[in-house]
């Protein structure tokens, strides 16, 4: 049995071969070395970017995209090229010789010396402008859109990376050249991405953060971006500036506060009114009956106040009444006990978990305090401006808040009953229901 044994063929002829094979391959390969230059190039580069293959070598990638796509690319390729690995379908804008724009897909591979050093990478251009879908002016307003948005745009990938970004998120991030992770230019606390990530896995939405940065307040909006499979690829970050509303907010809020301080203060004596005091006696009586406590009230009285006016003017009477009331504010000791402008020359004082005998022994210290001063009162029996005290306490139970302001009602009268016998005693007196410890004044 005889047969013909194949010619022989030498390593250039297997190679001349390789190459034209590579040369009538519908796809453009290439190789570049480690610093990305193209150190080999098929025939192809003439029909994707109408450059012979001369032309190509020595040339990086991105010398043929335009200067966004190039940045944003590059980006994409120096996290590739820090892990050496192989990659796929990587999306790119090239401009052909004509001045069209092509978009290609590529993939590559590393190459390693035999020793284990990393040469480059071998890999494939496929030319997909057709299946993209020609870049017509839509595709054109759309990215001037983007680029020219006064809202700063930014597209993470998983590690934060910033992907790409508009010149507002430029401007405003301002990243180091190194700063490639939105993690290394803002705040660690700004933003929770693992957490955004697996919300957003899970299909729930993230909601908007308040991010105060470099003396400017942002609104913070995180959106996924999924792939066709509904896959989670990366983070659309917006910066909305909202400084401005912000100050307005504050201010807005500042306002209101004001209004409500004097919604609730009496003006002459800067004192709560009675509409505050209403408020605090019903608050302080329902937690009485919560936490089993008992709440103390004292009236008190300016001791002839109408003689103080006729003698003095309503000026002096208004001074009089402010002396009184910083007086009264001043010698309360706890943080809860509050005095307030009942009406006229009356004042209200609320004590709340204080028993009876201890509202006794403030209401004397109060009166002691007054009569010190010595606010001169030519028509008072002392000479000087007193003040006469009613004190009621009440424990009020669960039971008692089922009929509305009856507590409160109660604590009223009683108190109202107590200073009028403590005017009728002589005025300078504090009256309490109970028998009442020494004088403290």
């Amino acid at each position: 049995m005889s047969f013909n044994a194949p010619p022989f063929r030498s390593a250039a002829d297997e190679l001349q071969q390789l190459r034209s094979l590579v040369s009538y391959n519908s796809d453009w390969l290439w190789e570049v070395d480690a610093s990305g230059r193209y150190t080999f190039s098929s025939e192809h580069s003439r029909q994707i970017l109408g450059v012979s293959p001369e032309e190509v070598i020595g040339r990086t990638p991105f010398d043929f995209m335009p200067p966004e796509e190039a940045q944003r690319v590059g980006r994409l390729f120096a996290d590739i090229l820090e892990e050496r690995k192989s990659f796929s379908g990587l999306i790119n804008r090239n401009v052909h010789a004509s001045g069209a724009v092509v978009v290609l897909e590529t993939s590559g591979v590393p190459l390693f010396s035999a020793d284990g050093r990393f040469t480059g990478y071998r890999g494939i251009d496929r030319d997909v402008t057709d299946s993209v879908g020609p870049l017509d002016s839509r595709v054109t307003q759309l990215e001037a859109l983007y680029e020219a948005a006064p809202v700063a745009l930014a597209l993470l990938d998983r590690n934060g990376c910033i992907v790409n970004a508009n010149q507002a998120a430029v401007r405003m991030l301002a990243p180091a050249d190194d700063a490639v992770c939105i993690k290394q230019i803002l705040p660690p606390e700004a933003l929770d991405l693992c957490s955004y990530w697996q919300r957003l896995q899970l299909g729930l939405e993230v909601p908007d953060v308040e991010l105060h940065w470099r003396d400017r307040v942002y609104q913070v909006r995180i959106r996924p971006v999924r792939d066709t499979a509904n896959g989670l690829t990366g983070l659309i970050v917006a910066f909305s500036d909202i400084t401005e509303l912000h100050l307005a907010r504050v201010e807005l809020a500042a306002g209101n506060a004001r209004l409500t301080s004097l919604a609730a203060s009496d003006h002459l004596t800067g004192l709560p009114n009675r509409r505050r005091f209403d408020e605090y006696l019903a608050d302080s009586i329902r937690s009485a009956s919560r936490d089993g406590t008992t709440v103390s009230l004292i009236l008190l009285d300016v001791d002839h106040f109408k003689y103080y006016n006729d003698w003095y003017g309503h000026q002096r009477g208004d001074e009089c009444l402010r002396i009184v009331a910083t007086l009264l504010s001043s010698h309360l000791h706890r943080a809860g006990d509050l005095a307030c402008r009942y009406g006229g020359e009356e004042f209200a004082v609320v004590l709340p978990n204080t028993e009876a005998k201890a509202a006794w022994i403030v209401a004397e210290r109060l009166r002691s305090v007054v009569l010190k001063q010595g606010i001169v009162h030519a028509g008072a029996p002392l000479g000087c401006v007193t003040i006469s005290l009613g004190i009621a306490s009440v424990a009020p139970s669960a039971e008692t808040l089922l009929v509305p302001n009856y507590a409160a009602t109660q604590l009223l009268d009683q108190a109202d009953a107590n200073l009028y016998l403590a005017k009728k005693a002589g005025r300078n007196n504090s009256v309490a229901s109970l028998e009442a410890p020494e004088s403290v004044g």
